[in-house]
């Protein structure tokens, strides 16, 4: 760790400058902001710090040097977990209309509503109980599966993307006047096999690897503003949950084969089954055109709408 006003070496994690006295800040590595050396999580995104780099230690270390923690990191750090073979869901939601507001806003501000993004993002996803693999950009990537799995780890995915794509949309409608144009995500999502390396939540330590991964990215970026799309294995395990409308195949970059994308209904278009016995009685009643149609609750909503069978 370099002090920037005596340039003297110092070691790793500390608070002040042995040389000179120098206080080092901490730099939240998801929104940049500095904070107090004795914070444990940023003042402006709620994010732990203990993995944050130093505004004087943003030198590589090298591999050499063993990574030493105290008795208050070991506290609180989370069980890792090492790497195998898993079935996840992976969401990639990316933000339509940052550009355009890049070039309309100085770079402070746009900062400014970034974080304010990411940090309802992050409630968001720690809600459905996902772990954020990375903030790129514009752009949140999800895991369903890893470390914490369930059996509706896909039917999760699909309620926090919706949910991620209501609250941009509110946060646009408090500055359109300000940006000028609307803020919308657009997803998508994928279900599949992938390989995981060390993945310790604390210490933002991961390793995931897989077609899975490079699937539901390129889903979110033929997705159009507004839309979740899913692939073929998610609509398969979600098909009793949500309404979902089938696309033409598409050709994707990387991939040899066309790839049928199918597109979720969002917000009051969300049908959501209590449970999946009730999903295939409802699915065996479209067999007869007779039935009275249907009611059952939304996505989060207390509401109800008919479903035509």
């Amino acid at each position: 760790m370099l002090c920037p006003k005596c340039n003297l070496e110092s070691p790793a994690g500390s608070k002040f400058c042995g040389g000179c006295g120098h206080k080092f800040d901490l730099v939240c590595s998801k929104c940049g902001t500095n904070n107090p050396a004795e914070n444990k999580f940023c003042n402006e995104c709620g994010s732990n710090l203990k993995p944050a780099k130093s505004v004087a230690g943003q030198i590589t270390e090298t591999k050499s040097q063993p990574v030493s923690h105290s008795k208050e990191t070991l506290a609180t750090d989370s069980p890792t977990i090492t790497g195998e073979r898993k079935h996840i869901t992976v969401l990639f939601s990316d933000l339509a209309g940052y550009t355009a507001m890049s070039e309309r806003l100085d770079p402070e501000e746009v900062k400014e509503i970034m974080s304010w993004i990411f940090g309802e993002i992050a409630q968001v996803v720690t809600k459905y109980e996902g772990f954020i693999e990375k903030f790129v950009g514009d752009a949140v990537m999800v895991l369903f599966g890893v470390p914490k799995v369930h059996e509706d780890d896909p039917v999760r995915a699909i309620k926090a993307a919706s949910e991620i794509h209501d609250l941009v949309k509110a946060i646009s409608s408090k500055l359109k006047q300000k940006i000028g144009h609307a803020l919308n995500m657009h997803s998508g999502i994928n279900t599949g096999l992938i390989v995981t390396g060390e993945v310790d939540i604390a210490r933002r330590i991961h390793g995931v690897v897989g077609d899975t991964l490079n699937l539901a990215s390129r889903l979110a970026d033929i997705a159009r503003p507004g839309e979740i799309l899913i692939g073929s294995q998610t609509h398969e395990l979600v098909a009793f949950y949500f309404k979902t409308k089938q696309l033409a195949a598409v050709s994707l970059k990387g991939k040899t084969k066309p790839i049928t994308p199918y597109l979720v209904f969002s917000k009051n278009e969300i049908i959501v089954h209590q449970n999946q016995a009730f999903a295939r009685e409802c699915a065996r009643k479209t067999l007869d055109q007779q039935q009275k149609p249907a009611e059952v609750p939304l996505l989060n909503y207390r509401l109800t709408y008919p479903i035509e069978l």
